[in-house]
């Protein structure tokens, strides 16, 4: 057992460390009254006549409203469960149990549903953007996940929310301190994420644009063919080695799973497969810059395109489509990636709910210009994809440094004055 040394001018408690000046206390002593539930009332669609109901699937798991799915409540008790500034609400059962949210006056007039629990925070204790912080914590998630269990459907009360134990500072500047560094985090997190939106649209514009012909890339007058991809190259289905037999795994040749075609450019994959799991099944090695195709698999897979850099196997469900000198693979792979839903509707089976198979991928037509023109607007279009990388990892940076700050900064191990 590893006993965890304690800094001077630090404490342990029963939720951890702490700077000897903090103190920890129960929700419901910073509370300015019990804690209250929404009401009872079904959700009817929505009208800006009606008050905004705000409901458990409403939030995101990061705390955020969302208001892409609008609904209101029809009931003439709704004016008493309007949410104010500073109020925070619980989810008190389901698979959402312990998610949180800190009502933000941009959101709207909301009126909250009984699934949810309203804490209000006394100001001359508590920030509550500081607790909201310490909502998002692994110490906070553990917490509801060791209480809300019970036989049947997961729920946390109002009574055992106020239970709670959290890590206080003494003084609301520390703590409004601690709220803001993290709440600069989130802004600049959601300013990445509304540039990553922005630069998606525009690329979806421009594939959608280039990719038909309606626009035209300088220097460019020739016409188009239209012609069926089993006229321009060949196209093979993958296979799975016996998982009977041990030495048919886990050797040095790569294998993909339909899974992994969400990777879209794929460098390398989680399986690996050995010679003799090659020989002994219907599974092919492919070269580089194949274009790839969901035939079937779980959910959102069937109709899924990618492209490999690297030499690999896939299983059944992936149709390859070998590159050749008459096409340019990156600009098929741009041009059936857009194409998704209509990979879907071809599929064999009543209501498309079948699967994709090589006879129908084959006799798909595809618009193609001349390979210097197909060059150019693949050119055009991985240069975007660049740019949307390098803004994703920029996040996830910011993502990391948030997850960091707040272990650092809630805990007290880093102090702000």
């Amino acid at each position: 057992m590893v006993i965890e040394t304690i800094p001077k001018g630090y404490k342990q408690t029963e939720i951890g460390i702490i700077p000897d000046e903090w103190e920890v206390k129960r929700l419901g002593e910073c509370l300015l009254k019990n804690p209250d539930y929404g009401i009872n009332a079904a959700a009817v669609a929505y009208n800006d006549t009606l008050p905004t109901y705000l409901r458990i699937t409403d939030i995101s798991e990061d705390g955020k409203y969302l208001s892409s799915n609008k609904v209101s409540v029809n009931n003439t008790l709704a004016d008493s469960y309007y949410l104010e500034e500073g109020d925070i609400v619980f989810a008190r059962t389901g698979a959402s149990v312990g998610k949180t949210y800190l009502y933000n006056k941009n959101d709207g007039k909301l009126v909250f549903a009984g699934f949810l629990i309203r804490v209000k925070v006394n100001p001359k204790l508590l920030d509550c953007k500081y607790l909201i912080f310490l909502t998002q914590t692994k110490s906070y998630l553990a917490w509801v996940l060791a209480n809300s269990m019970r036989s049947g459907q997961p729920g946390l009360n109002s009574n055992e929310y106020q239970s709670l134990q959290i890590p206080v500072p003494p003084t609301l500047t520390e703590q409004s301190a601690i709220a803001r560094v993290l709440s600069d985090t989130d802004t600049l997190i959601e300013s990445l994420d509304k540039l990553i939106a922005k630069k998606k649209n525009i690329k979806q514009g421009a594939m959608q644009q280039l990719l038909t012909g309606k626009k035209r890339l300088p220097g460019f007058k020739d016409e188009w063919d239209v012609k069926k991809i089993g006229a321009i190259a060949e196209m093979y289905s993958g296979g799975t080695p016996s998982t009977f037999v041990p030495d048919y795994w886990n050797g040095s040749i790569r294998w993909m799973s339909s899974g992994e075609l969400n990777l879209k450019k794929v460098y390398d994959v989680g399986g690996r497969i050995t010679e003799l799991g090659l020989k002994n099944s219907s599974a092919k090695l492919i070269p580089p810059k194949c274009v790839l195709i969901g035939l079937a698999g779980q959910g959102k897979t069937r109709g899924t395109v990618a492209i490999n850099y690297v030499d690999l196997c896939t299983n059944q469900s992936i149709g390859a489509i070998f590159p050749n000198e008459t096409f340019v693979p990156e600009y098929l792979y741009y041009n059936l990636n857009t194409r998704y839903n209509e990979l879907r509707n071809l599929s064999t089976g009543e209501g498309g709910r079948g699967g994709l198979n090589l006879t129908i991928i084959r006799n798909i037509l595809v618009p193609l210009p001349i390979k210097e023109e197909q060059i150019a607007i693949a050119r055009v279009l991985s240069d975007m994809d660049v740019e949307l990388e390098e803004l994703e990892q920029k996040r996830d940076k910011y993502e990391q440094l948030k997850t960091g700050l707040m272990q650092q900064l809630l805990t007290g191990k880093i102090r702000l004055k």
